[in-house]
């Protein structure tokens, strides 16, 4: 699934933009976000700020395998396949900030939105749990 995109006029003025992300994350970020007063939107950069440097390496851990099928490699469908549901999760991101993450979700994801701050939060998310100060 491409990344959700509501327009830049929404985000200069303010608007939200929505990411998808499996029910478990959803539920880690809020915890998150209530035990540490910190916005969706902050968690989502400190993530990316905490693995950027990791990113191509963990994006290829998350993602589906390679399978062959005969003397070709399986295509994959223009539907991701998740093991679990997903839900709308909103972020405000000004401009400037969003040019970052669509850059990094361009380098590592194809452009999806979603997936790379999934990943980046499902690997920050437990650092957070442990104890260790976002």
């Amino acid at each position: 699934m491409p990344f959700a995109h509501t327009g830049t006029d929404a985000v200069r003025a303010g608007g939200s933009v929505v990411v998808y992300l499996s029910v478990s994350l959803r539920s880690r970020l809020r915890a998150h976000a209530a035990a540490t007063g910190r916005s969706h939107t902050q968690l989502v950069f400190d993530a990316l700020n905490a693995t950027h440097d990791r990113l191509g390496d963990l994006v290829a851990v998350s993602g589906p395998a390679a399978v062959a099928d005969g003397i070709f490699v399986a295509q994959r469908t223009g539907r991701r396949q998740h093991s679990e549901d997903q839900v709308q999760v909103s972020i405000r991101p000004n401009p400037a900030n969003l040019a970052v993450i669509d850059s990094l979700a361009t380098r590592h994801t194809a452009g999806n939105r979603s997936a790379l701050i999934a990943t980046a939060l499902d690997e920050f998310l437990p650092a957070v749990s442990k104890g260790v100060p976002a």
